[in-house]
């Protein structure tokens, strides 16, 4: 993980000064804080062009840290040639996995300069999350981009018309108020900057070109490698399933491979992290062994289906966080005392009514129960009782695992002091719904103590390959089978515009990396491929088996769970972050705010 930060400035011809405002400190600082093992510029003056190219790092693969930006120099002059910025983790190459001892970002640095000016053959072979700044000197060109599902983050702000100033950065400045704008997920952007060395060149926005990504199969585009690049999964599989197909059983053999595909991503995931990366502040009892790997873990499917399967690889002796985030929800709590007054009033009302009205005096409690507000706030999210139960499972399964549980409360005021910074960290996104889930993450990664693992694991991805959501379930009512497959073909087309890029911008302040098991390309090939009816059970035959009871939605994932011994995580119900930590409609009189609407003043 990294954080990256360019600028491009052209003097003008009046004065020899750029109109362009400065990053501000505020920027700076947050580009380190996404970093926190390095942080390093590297300027580069051309004619009447400065960039300037700063990158912070958080090391997390080969023996020791490679501060960035990467740079080399011409072998005759001490011209910089080339300059990288990578903020990503490259898990292969042309299908070939990266050696635990080896750093990526210095291997595709070498391939970007040895490919001649045509990034986009290497680009397309990269499988990861990925997003850069790259400089190639010899042919004048600036290239950026984010991987094809757009898992990490870049921002582009362009300045006032009449200035071709530009600045690429992983945030955006807060103290800035020019919008940015986030770098599409569609393909490699480069610009040229020998249109722009000129200072009387007036030219309102350097023009930016693209090398779009198209499906392997598309024949309406013409596929030269020189104007585009294959997108690394097929089409999905729209074969229709023929009538009275057989249900799925815990021994089907979509199910055993599932179990091969997770524990294949995980392992590159999880395995080799290095000692360097891990810090060696020991515990608050000063013995505890410090986590390599967390979990943002609601007690859910699959995020619980990460931490059974990660069990499998690490070695019994290192712990395993499980981060379980719950919210002081005014509204809800104050909807549940509501209830509770009434409840104690109509026992009051019985009461008397059996008793006589005197007896209230005498009658001690009558038998009625305390208010929720005497209770654990926190215990009445959906994700917390989820979450412990859950957790309780796996220490039942997997008893010889150190399973860290973690109650990570946030309370009202807390949620309101930090509010501005998860506003900021969100942009260019603004609305209610990115600020409920923003607020989950923004709790769930923040350290809890210096020995925090700076590797978080989410189960993003399983919902839109398995068919998870409630709309699978209405299309197909609807539709049959040709709707459930129309509707995951569109979550399948949706998954590079999800909102991965904003996620990131959450939990990289904490100078922590996300990663996303379910969304390795290798997964991601195969159970595309496979018939729908291999992923959920939605009019499938009963067989008359326990399993039977289990949900539709992404049923070939629940029944791994119930053959590695997760028959409770196996039952579990579909439920969204910002519903489940409770961070919706967290004002008491919020009125009837809708996802979709805009942050409001009041709001923030």
């Amino acid at each position: 993980m990294c954080g990256i930060l360019f600028q491009l400035v052209q003097a003008r011809n009046d004065s020899n000064r750029s109109t362009s405002s400065p990053v501000s400190d505020t920027l700076i600082n947050d580009v380190a804080r996404r970093g926190p093992d390095s942080l390093s510029t590297v300027e580069i003056a051309a004619e009447s062009l400065r960039l300037s190219f700063s990158a912070s790092v958080l090391s997390l693969r080969g023996t020791a840290v490679v501060p960035q930006p990467l740079y080399s120099h011409s072998g005759h002059t001490s011209e910089t040639q080339y300059v990288l910025c990578w903020n990503g983790e490259a898990w292969r190459l042309d299908g070939e996995e990266f050696g635990p001892d080896e750093n990526d970002t210095r291997l595709i640095f070498d391939k970007l300069i040895a490919c001649e000016g045509r990034l986009q053959d290497v680009v397309q072979r990269i499988e990861g999350p990925y997003a850069f700044v790259f400089y190639d000197g010899p042919r004048k060109k600036l290239w950026f981009g984010r991987d094809w599902l757009g898992r990490r983050s870049l921002l582009l702000r362009q300045a006032a018309p009449g200035t071709s100033d530009i600045t690429i950065c992983s945030i955006a400045d807060s103290q800035n108020t020019c919008r940015w704008d986030e770098v599409e997920a569609d393909g490699l952007y480069f610009i040229n900057l020998s249109d722009l060395r000129q200072p009387e060149t007036d030219i309102q926005h350097p023009p930016i070109r693209r090398i779009p990504f198209i499906s392997h199969d598309d024949k309406g585009l013409e596929q030269e490698s020189s104007t585009c690049m294959t997108l690394p999964i097929p089409r999905l599989c729209k074969t229709i399933p023929a009538p009275n197909t057989p249900s799925l059983t815990p021994d089907s053999p979509a199910v055993s491979r599932l179990y091969d595909l997770l524990y294949g991503s995980l392992r590159l995931r999880v395995q080799h992290i290095p000692l360097h990366s891990v810090p060696l502040v020991p515990g608050h009892d000063g013995s505890l062994r410090p986590s390599k790997v967390g979990i943002l873990f609601s007690g859910g499917l699959d995020c619980t289906m990460l931490a059974r399967i990660a069990h499998e690889i690490l070695p019994v002796h290192e712990p395993i966080e499980l981060l379980n985030v719950a919210f002081e929800n005014r509204r809800v709590l104050d909807a549940a005392v509501a209830e509770a007054k009434k409840a104690m009033k109509n026992k009051k009302d019985s009461y008397q009514k059996l008793n006589g009205p005197a007896s209230t005096s005498t009658g001690g409690n009558m038998g009625l129960t305390e208010s929720p507000a005497d209770n654990d706030i926190y215990s009445i999210c959906p994700d917390r009782q989820t979450g412990r139960n859950s957790w309780k499972e796996l220490q039942t399964v997997c008893p010889t695992r150190d399973w860290r549980f973690k109650e990570i409360n946030v309370p009202y005021d807390e949620v309101l002091a930090h509010k501005p910074r998860v506003i900021a960290l969100l942009h260019p996104h603004d609305t209610e719904m990115d600020l409920s889930i923003g607020l989950a993450f923004y709790f769930a990664s923040r350290p809890l103590e210096p020995d925090s693992p700076k590797i978080l694991l989410s189960g993003l991805g399983a919902d839109e390959l398995f068919g998870g959501y409630a709309r699978h379930g209405t299309a197909f009512n609807r539709n049959g089978y040709p709707g459930l497959i129309d509707e995951l073909e569109l979550d399948l087309t949706r998954l590079g515009k999800r909102n991965l890029g904003r996620d990131d911008r959450i939990i990289a302040n904490w100078g922590r990396e996300a990663r996303f098991p379910f969304l390795d390309e290798i997964l991601l090939r195969e159970v595309i491929a496979w018939p729908v009816t291999d992923k959920c059970g939605f009019g499938a035959v009963p067989a008359g088996d326990n399993w039977d009871a289990l949900d539709s939605e992404k049923k070939v994932l629940r029944l791994l769970a119930w053959k590695l011994g997760m028959k409770d995580v196996a039952g579990e119900k579909k439920r969204a972050i910002q519903f489940g930590a409770r961070t919706a409609k967290m004002e008491a009189k919020g009125g009837k705010v809708k996802g979709t609407h805009k942050i409001s003043v009041t709001t923030a």
